[in-house]
C-alpha cells in the first residue's frame, strides 16, 4: 500500500488517502542535493498536457504584464486617473527615463523627479496619497515598456508553474496575508491609504484582468499539489495533479510605446539592373545595301569567270554581263 495525497485545489487543506496509486496521479522521485532533500515530480499522460498548457500560460505572467493590468485596474477605479497617468508619461524628463529603462541603462539620478512631484500633487485629489500614488505611476512607467528587460522577466510565483514535469516544486511561503487564488485582494493590500471601498473596487477591477485570471487558475489548480509534491521524503509517493485543461483567456498582445527615437527602418538597398541578352542593333539602309550590293558583285565575278572559260572553249552567243556604276574590278 502506498500512500497519495489527492491535494484539494479549491481548498488550504489536502486529503490524505491510503489506497493503490491510480493511473492518474504524478510520481514522485525523493532525491538529496549538497545536503538539501528535493522530490521531483514525473507526471503521467493524462496530466502532461494541462501541466504544458499551465507552463505557456505561466510564462506571460511578466512584470510587463502585470503592470499593464495593475494600470487597468487603477484607471477603472479612478475615472480621472488614466489622463492624468497618459500626461505624466508623456513628459521629456519620463519619456527619457523610459527611454534608459528599455534600453538596460541605469539611470544617473532621477531626472523625472520634479514631473513625479507635480504628478503626485494632483492624484492626492482623487485620494491616492504617498506610496499609492507611487505604486500607480511605478505601474504606468512599466506599462509603457512591457517587453524592455525587466518588463519581460517573469513576475513572482508565475515561475512556479514552469518545469512542473520532470522538475521539483518551487513553492514558496508567501507571508500569512496573501490569498492563493485571489489576486485582485492581494494587490489591493498596496493600496495603503485608499478609502475601503476604492480598495474593494480596486480589488474587483483587478481581478478581471488577464494577469490575475491567469494567476487565479494557475493557483487554484496547482498549488497545492505543489505544495503537496515536497512532501516525498516524509513518505509521500504520488499526488494527483490536474488532469483537464485549463479555462484561461488568450493573451494581449504586449508592445513598447514609441518613445520618439525610433531609428526609421533604411530605404531597401536599390537592386542590381537585370542583365538582358545582347540584342543586335538595326541595321541601317546603307548598310544593308552595302551588303547586297556585296553579294551582286561577287555573283558578277564568278559569271564573268564562267562566260571566260566558255568563251575560250568556243562557245559562241554567250550574253554580256551587265555592269553596275561604281564597282571597279
Amino acid at each position: 500500500m502506498r500512500k497519495i495525497i489527492a491535494p484539494a485545489v479549491a481548498a488550504a487543506t489536502a486529503l490524505s488517502l491510503t489506497v493503490p496509486a491510480p493511473a492518474t496521479a504524478a510520481t514522485l522521485t525523493p532525491f538529496t542535493k549538497d545536503g538539501t532533500n528535493y522530490c521531483r515530480v514525473t507526471l503521467n499522460d493524462v496530466e502532461r498536457g494541462p501541466a504544458n498548457q499551465a507552463e505557456r500560460a505561466a510564462k506571460t505572467l511578466t512584470h510587463g504584464m502585470y503592470a499593464t493590468s495593475v494600470v487597468e485596474a487603477f484607471e477603472a477605479t479612478f475615472p480621472e486617473l488614466k489622463k492624468l497617468g497618459d500626461d505624466y508619461v508623456a513628459d521629456p524628463t519620463v519619456i527619457e527615463h523610459l527611454r534608459l529603462l528599455r534600453d538596460d541603462k541605469t539611470p544617473e539620478g532621477d531626472i523625472r523627479a520634479d514631473a513625479r512631484a507635480a504628478a503626485k500633487e494632483k492624484l492626492e485629489p482623487l485620494g491616492l496619497h504617498t506610496t499609492d500614488a507611487d505604486f500607480y505611476l511605478d505601474m504606468k512607467e512599466g506599462s509603457q515598456i512591457p517587453l524592455g528587460p525587466a518588463g519581460r522577466s517573469l513576475k513572482g510565483n508565475a515561475d512556479w508553474f514552469v518545469g512542473i514535469d520532470g522538475g521539483v516544486p518551487k513553492v514558496q511561503p508567501l507571508g500569512d496575508e496573501y490569498a492563493f487564488g485571489h489576486t485582485g485582494q492581494n494587490t489591493a493590500q498596496w493600496l495603503r491609504h485608499v478609502e475601503g471601498w476604492q480598495r474593494e473596487a480596486f480589488a474587483a477591477n483587478m481581478k478581471k484582468t488577464y494577469f490575475a485570471q491567469v494567476l487565479d487558475t494557475l493557483e487554484s489548480s496547482y498549488y497545492y499539489a505543489l505544495e503537496e509534491s515536497k512532501t516525498c521524503h516524509d513518505g509521500t509517493s504520488h499526488v494527483i495533479f490536474p488532469t483537464q485543461d485549463l479555462k484561461l483567456p488568450e493573451a494581449p498582445k504586449l508592445e513598447n510605446v514609441d518613445l520618439g527615437d525610433a531609428t526609421p527602418e533604411p530605404d531597401p538597398a536599390p537592386k542590381d539592373p537585370e542583365e538582358k541578352p545582347d540584342e543586335k542593333a538595326p541595321e541601317t539602309f546603307d548598310a544593308k545595301l552595302a551588303q547586297i550590293i556585296g553579294i551582286v558583285a561577287a555573283v558578277l565575278t564568278a559569271l564573268g569567270a564562267l562566260f571566260a572559260l566558255l568563251q575560250n572553249a568556243g562557245v559562241k552567243g554567250l550574253p554580256t554581263i551587265p555592269q553596275i556604276p561604281g564597282l571597279t574590278k
